[in-house]
């Protein structure tokens, strides 16, 4: 039986990768006042940034309705082949638990929480390809990814607070407040709880904090050197990116991936977020 490997579009992978690898895309919604938009398709972070300079509002996100999951699993379940979602962590969004709801009806349909957000989960995506690239059945795909999700460390670096404040996506950067001048927190999401919370606390002009991080994320002896992402929410300097692309180099991995942070996490981390995604051995 054929393999589908489906997630939610805040794996955030670039749009190469999603065809090269045959994934189907769930978008969550963004919303701007009274409208309503497709993350990735009706919308994209450039389009929030100009909405929240304009009116100050910030945006919110909904998540994949079931019936959204539904219509999708059954058209590829028709088509007598069996699935593997990987949903945006369930402590974030109500997306994943909308997916299990949905899978219920199914039986070739298997559900796994990343309790990741962007591409960290985006890591598991691709992990989950190359498991399906090998002949693996849904089921034992499954499995394997769901022992992988611990090993997957996601974090960022923020150079405002003010989105994830306002969001309320974050009790401890509330605790903050929004003004603590010159603060640049790092948030790391919790493998065991899908959670945020702050990692560390930089300080200095975001420049700085970036490569400070950089070398931060990358110091571990312990990471699997098939992959690594550095994605931006926008307005990182391309310098910036291509020093990260250089220590990653310089750490051997077999591939970096640049990527561009979609709509939702753009919404809740605002401009000039870098991070950086990798997972233990």
């Amino acid at each position: 039986m054929d393999v589908v490997i489906t997630a939610d579009s805040t794996c955030d992978l670039p749009e190469a990768l999603i065809q090269e690898n045959d994934i189907v895309i769930f978008p969550l919604s963004i919303l701007l006042g009274e409208n309503s938009y497709l993350d990735g398709i009706e919308i994209h972070p450039k389009d929030i940034y100009e909405h929240v300079e304009k009116t100050g509002e910030l945006p919110k996100t909904a998540a994949v309705t079931p019936q959204q999951y539904i219509d999708v699993f059954k058209q590829l379940t028709d088509e007598g082949k069996a699935v593997v979602h990987i949903g945006l962590s369930s402590a974030i969004s109500s997306s994943f638990q909308n997916a299990i709801v949905a899978a219920a009806e199914f039986d070739n349909v298997y559900c796994i929480d990343s309790k990741s957000l962007c591409t960290g989960m985006g890591l598991l995506v691709l992990k989950a390809c190359d498991l399906r690239d090998k002949k693996f059945d849904a089921k034992k795909i499954a499995r394997r990814i769901e022992g992988l999700v611990s090993k997957v460390h996601t974090t960022f670096v923020l150079d405002s607070l003010e989105f994830l404040h306002k969001g309320g996506r974050c009790s401890s950067v509330a605790r903050f407040g929004a003004n603590v001048l010159g603060v640049k927190p790092s948030i790391a999401v919790s493998t065991e709880t899908g959670k945020l919370d702050v990692a560390k606390k930089y300080r200095g002009k975001i420049e700085v904090v970036y490569k400070q991080y950089i070398a931060d994320c990358l110091q571990n002896d312990k990471m699997d050197k098939t992959r690594v992402v550095i994605a931006n929410s926008g307005n990182v300097n391309p310098d910036i990116i291509a020093y990260a692309k250089g220590v990653a180099e310089s750490k051997g991995f077999e591939q970096i991936i640049t990527a561009d942070a979609g709509c939702t996490i753009s919404s809740h981390c605002g401009p000039k977020t870098l991070a950086v995604f990798y997972m233990d051995e």
